[in-house]
């Protein structure tokens, strides 16, 4: 999981409860997306990927953080 990345995490158990529950500052987790992805696309073009699949696995990852992304397709 992703949030064993960021610089601290807070988890809560609650007695009675069989699941943890996990908060983080979202600042933190736009951080570290914002870090990742200049690295993620040069490693994509390096491999020989598409512009256009760049674009979707870019916004794949923002989907998954569940952070806002409107940048116009290539």
């Amino acid at each position: 999981m992703v949030t064993c990345c960021l610089p601290s995490i807070a988890a809560l158990k609650v007695d009675q409860q069989t699941s943890v529950k996990v908060e983080y500052d979202p600042i933190e987790r736009l951080y570290f997306v914002r870090d990742g992805l200049g690295p993620m696309n040069a490693m994509c073009e390096r491999g020989g990927m598409f512009e256009d699949r760049i674009y979707a696995r870019t916004k794949e990852v923002f989907w998954y953080f569940g952070l806002p992304f409107d940048a116009p397709a290539p």
